[in-house]
């Protein structure tokens, strides 16, 4: 047992794990090249997968462009148009025999029976619940359908649908076909070319459903669910990424996944690349094997050499300079190493010896140096500068104390530095004190008042450190600085900003009375005048004799119509009537359908239903920032639907305007704003900080945008009539 121990902790044996250290950094580097060589891999793989997302995008509009052309053709034909379905059928077996993409061709009536198809029909069939239909008599365009399995057909495809004209312009029929997605999946090459070798590249929708496979099982995966549905929930949150799984089979895989559009999916589609991780690393993986095992063989040469050669090298100089120490504790001056003279190591060490002796007391004198400027300024310095014990007794105070307080340093030690606090601050200090003291090598951060010599009051900011346990310093070091000036300067600014504040407010409330003012005007004055005027030309065009006057008259009679239009547009936006009349819930339903007409928007109010009317401020900035919500969403966001809210909870107002636009970049937006680019979201925060409340946005570009306001609930107080007194 002693020989293994002094085997273990000998010089060879150190000489040897030292060979073993310098051979770790070769095998460190091997690791890590292999690593980048995989993260290479891996992200020509992500590439490959964007490149094919690319491709079959690009494929899918040649399949739309073409099939547009041939239902145009077809829709224009004579057979079609002349509604000879005998002979429809024939042109349309004709086409399906030249089109192996389409699982189907055929005609359906307006009302949605299918007059002629490719595939014979054993019984009658009407599609005219299906999007593709509903969606073509709609826009009087190409439509595509959702995705689905064929009632004629009985495979997974997706229908396109172009409508029939007559010669007036009216649909009389609808030409279709079935995309065979089957047979995409067999038969795009140029795709399947892209693949890695042993890849798979999968799209889904949004369900998990499988709509293209490359490569094409024999038995076939489209309008499956998707085999991997163990991850479809991660695949379908993180929308983009790489995920590296163990399959069933035991087989580590990597699947390489991304969101995009689809022309023939409605939603978001996914694309999936998978490849076996066995697979993809092949190759940096044979690289590292083979670096580790040449780094193997040269560590073990190494180490025999190492181990060999240690012995006359290093072990046998050593062990002559422990027998010559030996005899000289021995007290055998006399002795002799025996080393060469040539070799005059021990030399070295004395001279080695005598220079660190020197080194150590040049910087003894450079400390003794520091020492003398760190005194020089704490005894100067602005700030006071102290310790304490954990009770809180003054053990020291630096000099800066009789600037700050008018006390001098003496009269201080020894007291308790609570004498000195503020009497509506000393239970918070006496608390914070007894929590640092509990607390060795923390600190504190806190602002006091403090007593001047004078009596007057001085605000302090201190920071405090925990060093009780430091045997240097054995208490507790606190530095504080005046910040008098600064609270002073505060106290005046938020005494500013207060009257600023009731002067926007009452600029506010004079423009929403203007705006009232204006709106009645041009609705009273201006509108009856314009009616009285219209009635008066229609009278005029009533008149015998009038009928050369007639084209005059009746054009006068569009302008009058028009700028009554305008004039009751006009009013509304100064300041609709309903909500003075009705309140705020109305109103807010009121003008979102109203703008969602005009700027073809889906739109959508939910409103909880409120026991009374608000306070009238509060009515009117919650509508002037919901309005102004609605008049971004339809000049910037370029959304198809809107969503307001209006909630009631914790004695608060909510409102919430979302919409699923292109967003933005509230940072700098912000900064824009700042700048005075635009004051949208600056009059909106304003409005919302008015009324006693707050304003937030969030948006992410190209995800939407939500604004939410939140409001004091605050009733109206309730009319007191003249007569009921």
């Amino acid at each position: 047992m002693r020989n293994m121990h002094q085997l273990f902790s000998g010089l060879r044996f150190r000489l040897v794990v030292l060979v073993l250290l310098a051979a770790l950094p070769p095998v460190v580097l091997t690791l890590h090249m292999a690593r980048q060589d995989r993260q290479r891999q891996t992200e020509a793989l992500r590439q490959r997968s964007q490149d094919l997302v690319k491709l079959a995008a690009r494929k899918e509009d040649e399949m739309i462009a073409g099939t547009r052309q041939l239902l145009r053709a077809l829709a224009e034909s004579s057979q079609v148009q002349s509604a000879q379905w005998g002979k429809c059928t024939r042109l349309l077996r004709t086409l399906f025999a030249d089109y192996p993409r389409y699982a189907n061709l055929g005609v359906i009536k307006t009302n949605g029976d299918v007059s002629a198809s490719a595939l014979p029909l054993t019984e009658p069939v009407n599609l005219a619940d299906r999007s593709f239909f509903q969606r073509a008599l709609a826009t009087r365009d190409l439509s595509i359908g959702d995705y689905q399995v064929g009632r004629i057909t009985g495979k997974p495809s997706i229908n396109l649908g172009y409508p029939v004209f007559d010669p007036s312009g009216q649909i009389q029929a609808m030409v279709f076909a079935a995309l065979d997605l089957d047979w995409v999946s067999r038969s795009d090459y140029a795709l399947q070319m892209q693949l890695p070798q042993g890849a798979t590249w999968t799209k889904i929708d949004g369900n998990g459903t499988t709509l293209v496979r490359y490569p094409s099982p024999e038995q076939g995966l489209v309008g499956e669910p998707l085999p991997e549905m163990a991850h479809l929930k991660t695949f379908l949150a993180r929308k983009n990424g790489v995920l590296e799984v163990v399959d069933s089979k035991g087989i580590s895989v990597l699947y390489v996944f991304s969101s995009t559009r689809s022309v023939l999916v409605a939603g978001d589609v996914l694309g999936i690349l998978s490849v076996p991780s066995k697979v993809l690393f092949a190759e940096p993986n044979r690289v590292m094997i083979a670096n580790l095992t040449s780094v193997g063989i040269v560590a073990a040469l190494v180490l025999m050499i190492g181990w060999i050669g240690s012995r006359y090298l290093v072990l046998r100089p050593i062990q002559a300079l422990v027998n010559f120490t030996a005899r000289m504790g021995a007290g055998d001056y006399g002795a002799h190493s025996g080393l060469p003279q040539a070799r005059d190591e021990l030399r070295q060490l004395t001279r080695a010896f005598h220079q660190m002796a020197e080194t150590l007391q040049h910087r003894e004198a450079k400390l003794r140096q520091s020492e003398e400027r760190f005194r020089a300024l704490v005894q100067n310095s602005s700030d006071v500068t102290g310790i304490t014990d954990k009770n809180g007794i003054i053990l020291y105070r630096s000099p800066s104390l009789q600037t700050v307080l008018g006390i001098g340093v003496a009269e201080t030690l020894g007291k308790s530095i609570t004498d000195y606090f503020w009497p509506e601050d000393l239970p918070r200090a006496k608390r914070r004190l007894a929590e640092l003291a509990e607390a060795p090598g923390s600190s504190q951060r806190d602002e006091y008042r403090l007593r001047h010599h004078d009596g007057s009051c001085r605000f302090i900011e201190s920071v405090s450190s925990n060093h009780l346990d430091d045997p240097a310093i054995g208490g507790i070091v606190f530095n504080y600085r005046d910040i008098t000036k600064r609270k002073q300067a505060e106290g005046k600014l938020k005494e500013s900003r207060q009257r600023l504040q009731v002067l926007s407010r009452r600029l506010v409330e004079v423009q929403e009375t203007e705006r009232r003012h204006l709106a009645r005007e041009l609705h009273d004055e201006i509108g009856q005048a314009l009616t009285a005027t219209e009635m008066n030309l229609q009278a005029l065009l009533e008149l015998p004799g009038t009928d050369a006057l007639a084209p005059r008259l009746k054009e006068s009679l569009q302008v009058v119509e028009r700028v009554q239009e305008q004039v009751h547009d006009l009013s509304l936006n100064l300041r609709p009537s309903m909500l003075d009349d009705l309140g705020l819930e109305p109103a807010l339903r009121w003008y979102t359908k109203r703008q969602a007409a005009l700027a073809s928007l889906q739109a959508e109010v939910r409103a909880d239903s409120l026991a009374r009317r608000l306070d009238p401020a509060i009515e009117t900035e919650c509508f002037r920032i919901a309005q102004e919500a609605l008049t971004n969403v339809v000049k910037h966001a370029k959304a198809r639907v809107v969503i307001v809210e209006l909630t009631q909870n914790d004695e608060q107002l909510h409102l919430s305007v979302r919409d699923d636009g292109v967003g933005f970049d509230v940072a700098s937006v912000r900064e824009q704003a700042m700048r005075g680019a635009s004051l949208g979201l600056l009059s909106m925060e304003e409005r919302a900080t008015l009324a006693g409340g707050g304003l937030h946005y969030h948006s992410i570009p190209g995800q939407g945008t939500e604004v939410h306001a939140w409001f004091p609930l605050k009733w109206a107080h309730p009319t007191v009539l003249i007569g009921a007194i």
